[in-house]
């Protein structure tokens, strides 16, 4: 079985307190991106994935390898050249308040031509993951292609302004990661009941899919294709964890390694939620906080078939 593949940008994360232009120490200067975070976070459990992104240019171009390798991801590049991408954010308790994204220009080279340029990385794929931060159009053909070669796709929400891109074209996810707020956006309605949560959930993911939806402080749920019932996951208690940015995109790298790595829904699911807390108590106190993720001893899952993700 080969790799799972993700598709996304690699960007430099300035997180401080207080308002952009104005912010109040302590500031964070790391490395970021939505599918650079679940990459590392499923390279660090073991899952030896490769991020498809594009060429970067500037000073700082050549620490992109240096990063992903430290983390034991693949990076293969494409062709398309643009300067690295900037995250800019203000900070309320640790979560994004009020945020500046420079970089569209490295999001949009992202296109089916441009992937089509690496069909060698998409052909040794196991799994094809993306995030909708990029073009609807590329969602869609990942989608298409992931179909055709009986993968599966898993979509994680990027962006709580964009959650049309949650079924790009109308092609859903076998699975789809977001919190609720962003399931309530996708709805068009507020969601609180359990029994309305599962179900719009349900109408977004793919016919046989599933749904991964993060209720902060109390923790996950995920839905499963029909009538079956759906698995809780409560949030392990976590004390003096001051930053959280990156938390679901490590939640969604850590379920994706467990599934590959044969452990079944539940299981896979908690072991996300534990490594998680294991990132968020260390990230502030590690210059990798990704290898926290491979200092954990876990259960062996049970063995699985074919087409695990």
């Amino acid at each position: 079985m080969g790799r799972p593949v993700l598709v996304g940008t690699v960007t430099l994360d300035v997180l401080h307190e207080g308002p952009i232009g104005a912010g109040r120490p302590p500031a964070v200067l790391r490395w970021g991106g939505v599918m650079t975070n679940a990459a590392c976070a499923a390279g660090m459990r073991g899952a030896d994935p490769a991020l498809v992104t594009v060429t970067y240019t500037g000073e700082l171009a050549p620490a992109v390898p240096a990063h992903l390798a430290a983390n034991q991801v693949r990076w293969t590049p494409l062709p398309a050249r643009s300067p690295l991408p900037l995250f800019h954010a203000e900070l309320v308790d640790g979560s994004v308040r009020h945020k500046v994204f420079i970089g569209d220009e490295a999001l949009s080279a992202l296109t089916p031509t441009a992937l089509e340029t690496n069909r060698a990385t998409l052909a040794d794929a196991s799994v094809l993951v993306a995030g909708t931060d990029a073009e609807e159009q590329t969602l869609a053909w990942l989608a298409n292609h992931a179909a055709a070669r009986d993968l599966p796709f898993w979509l994680l929400s990027a962006d709580p302004t964009e959650v049309g891109k949650l079924r790009p074209y109308g092609r859903g996810a076998d699975l789809v990661a977001l919190n609720l707020p962003e399931l309530s956006g996708w709805a068009g309605r507020t969601l609180t009941d359990r029994t309305d949560i599962v179900e719009a959930a349900r109408d977004l993911a793919a016919p046989g899919g599933r749904c991964l939806v993060t209720l902060g402080a109390e923790g996950a749920l995920l839905i499963p294709p029909g009538n079956a019932e759906a698995l809780f996951q409560p949030a392990p208690p976590i004390e003096n964890s001051s930053l959280a940015v990156g938390a679901g995109d490590v939640m969604f790298g850590c379920l994706l390694a467990a599934r590959l790595d044969g452990a079944g829904w539940a299981a896979a699911l908690r072991q996300a939620s534990e490594f998680t807390t294991a990132f968020l108590l260390g990230v502030a106190s590690t210059h990798f906080p990704f290898h926290v993720l491979g200092t954990r001893e876990v259960a062996q899952p049970a063995a699985a078939g074919s087409r695990t993700a």
